[in-house]
């Protein structure tokens, strides 16, 4: 059986195609991409200290670091956490103005939350950090990883890691939560749970769903076994708001989910998805990965060591795959 599955998994993964180009300077942490409204310059923000920042006039690069977005760091204040190590931004444009959710977080706890800043260009010393959005605490969901989408009219933030996996919540404003309660969207009753990094999208007729399933990080060459490491799902929904299932028609609440992109040639653990439309190659989901030449070579994992990635999205009975560039 075992030797079944690789076999199956290594037809898998000889079938994607190469990642788009990229120059400049290519590192990311759980990226968030969007394009200026006002000139079409592409912005892409990252984990690290004060939310770091790239521009480009195209995905394809040339990239440049132009600095932070929060330098000062966040007025959130959890105890023994940097208030500059802020992860996994979510950027989108409404109200004439941008908005960026992220989050302040003890690694490995529940002890997380998540903040929100606004700015008019996304320009290093344009945001204005509001602080919390409110999010209440509990036992079955983890405050992190947020994801706005906007359906019917209506704010919606999807987010959590394992405990619960993926939530999803109604906000009042785009600054705050409000009263609605936080229902789950996405579960997988194997492997400790091991989903987050959500983003939702609509083409067509359906909602799809993104994730990133597996060990996020810590790679070195004896860790984690082949196959555990970070990959991307998808499922599908016509409403949004749940009923997500995947090409099989599982729920995604019950373990479901069918697999985007895993690793592949240089690209090791893909993972923290996210879709732009671009004028001319359509939809295109970026994502960042380890190179396996630094894994293979290292005994000390480095989170500088990520890279940047992104492949043009084609469609199939209703379902996306990724393209060559």
């Amino acid at each position: 059986m075992l030797g079944l599955l690789f076999l199956f998994t290594s037809a898998l993964v000889s079938a994607y195609p190469n990642r788009g180009p990229c120059t400049g300077d290519c590192w990311t942490h759980d990226p968030s991409m969007i394009q200026r409204v006002s000139d079409g310059k592409y912005f892409r923000f990252a984990t690290g200290t004060g939310v770091n920042i790239h521009t480009s006039p195209s995905v394809k690069g040339p990239w440049t670091d132009v600095g932070s977005a929060l330098p000062d760091g966040s007025n959130i204040h959890i105890d023994g956490v940097d208030s500059k190590d802020i992860w996994a931004p979510d950027v989108h444009y409404q109200n004439d103005q941008y908005y960026m959710y992220y989050v302040l977080s003890k690694i490995g706890t529940q002890n997380s939350q998540i903040g929100v800043a606004t700015s008019k260009t996304m320009e290093p010393g344009s945001w204005t950090d509001h602080g919390v959005v409110g999010l209440p605490a509990n036992s079955n969901y983890n405050r992190i990883d947020p994801a706005w989408i906007s359906i019917g009219g209506k704010n919606y933030m999807n987010f959590g890691s394992f405990w619960g996996d993926i939530f999803q919540v109604e906000m009042e404003t785009p600054l705050k939560i409000g009263s609605a309660t936080p229902y789950q969207i996405s579960w997988n009753s194997t492997l400790n749970h091991r989903e987050e990094g959500s983003f939702e999208f609509k083409y067509g007729d359906f909602y799809y769903l993104l994730y990133s399933a597996g060990i996020a990080g810590k790679y070195t060459k004896d860790f984690p076994a082949e196959g555990a490491e970070y990959h991307i799902r998808v499922c599908r929904s016509q409403t949004g708001l749940g009923d997500f299932v995947d090409a099989d028609g599982t729920p995604c609440t019950k373990t479901g989910g069918t697999m985007l992109l895993s690793s592949h040639g240089q690209v090791f653990g893909p993972g923290g998805p996210g879709v732009v439309n671009d004028k001319d190659l359509g939809l295109v989901m970026y994502y960042h990965y380890y190179p396996l030449a630094k894994k293979q070579s290292t005994t000390v994992s480095d989170n500088s060591n990520y890279m940047y990635a992104w492949n043009a999205l084609g469609w199939k009975d209703g379902w996306p795959y990724v393209k060559a560039a």
